[in-house]
């Protein structure tokens, strides 16, 4: 019988895979080192970034709100509230730092139950990398993973949520890499990927880990941290 690619699975099916009892998954997801998700449907969601004032106030700026379907990862303290309580209610998801992504409609938040709780594949497959579970050897090289639409990357253990026009730049340097040509211009890659921005210190600001992932010259060159055999 041919396996089903599915994108993700349920916390049972990964006991079952990694051979681990609850409170062990409970124990990783609860201190941040599995990522859990949740399934969301017809729910409104704005996404934006925090800034701070000369006097030391935070304050956000919105960049986009929409009508979301689809997965969206869930904040370690509300996974562990639901894996104890069996439910919790979520008003805000996990964002990068500097970031923020909150629920509009239902203006009350979402209820989210335990047995609706679950992983994405790249992030199954971090952790079984990272920690060595399902007999998976663990990964001692900066490997580097990525979605179909760069809305997230991998690499070695750190995982980058990233907006349109990051993701568009980091594909573009992606690209470049596997031809042979990992170094581009700066500018000439922002504009490529649509972007207003003339730095790449200004798009990627809310990513407050972002040289890690793109190394630059100096000279205004930059290429992903990466290693291409």
């Amino acid at each position: 019988m041919t396996a089903i690619e599915k994108e993700y699975f349920a916390l049972e099916e990964l006991e079952e895979r990694w051979q681990l009892p609850r409170r062990d998954l409970a124990y990783l997801a609860e201190n941040g080192l599995l990522r859990v998700s949740v399934r969301l449907y017809g729910v409104r969601i704005e996404r934006g970034s925090y800034e701070e004032t000369q006097d030391g106030q935070w304050f956000r700026i919105p960049e986009e709100q929409a009508w979301f379907q689809g997965l969206q990862d869930l904040r370690p303290h509300d996974v562990y509230q639901l894996l104890h309580q069996g439910e919790v209610r979520v008003q805000h998801f996990e964002a990068p730092n500097a970031a923020y992504c909150h629920v509009v409609q239902p203006d009350e938040g979402v209820v989210v139950k335990r047995d609706e709780l679950v992983v994405r594949r790249e992030e199954r497959d971090r952790a079984e990398a990272k920690h060595g579970l399902g007999g998976t050897p663990r990964s001692s090289t900066r490997g580097f993973s990525h979605r179909s639409d760069f809305s997230e990357v991998t690499l070695g253990h750190r995982l980058y949520t990233l907006g349109p026009i990051q993701g568009r730049v980091v594909q573009i340097l992606f690209e470049s890499a596997t031809a042979g040509f990992p170094w581009r211009h700066g500018k000439s890659v922002l504009a490529e990927a649509g972007s207003s921005c003339t730095r790449m210190a200004d798009l990627f600001k809310a990513q407050p880990d972002w040289r890690k992932l793109i190394q630059s010259d100096r000279r205004g060159r930059y290429r992903l941290n990466i290693k291409f055999s």
